[in-house]
């Protein structure tokens, strides 16, 4: 499994966001656009954060997913997780 790197993260959430989108979670895809292109964050960490728990959020209460986006979901999460342990 490829792990997404941080300059990677804006096209990788995006292209969840446009997957989200098509299978019909508007509002999951909206909530990720947003958090990235519009959430002031203080601090790289703290968008990263916000992104785990939006992530988080979705792998939970949407066992409906479809499991290529689940898959993606876990694997974000996993990129997140590595890229906040180097700071």
């Amino acid at each position: 499994m490829q792990l997404a790197g941080p300059e990677e993260f804006p096209a990788v959430i995006d292209a969840l966001g446009e997957k989200l989108r098509s299978a019909g979670f508007v509002l999951e895809a909206d909530r990720f656009h947003y958090l990235v292109h519009e959430f002031l964050a203080t601090t790289s960490n703290e968008l990263y954060g916000e992104l785990h728990l939006a992530l988080k959020k979705l792998d939970h209460e949407y066992r409906a997913l479809p499991r290529d986006i689940a898959a993606e979901v876990r694997r974000l999460m996993k990129s997140i997780d590595r890229i906040c342990r180097w700071r």
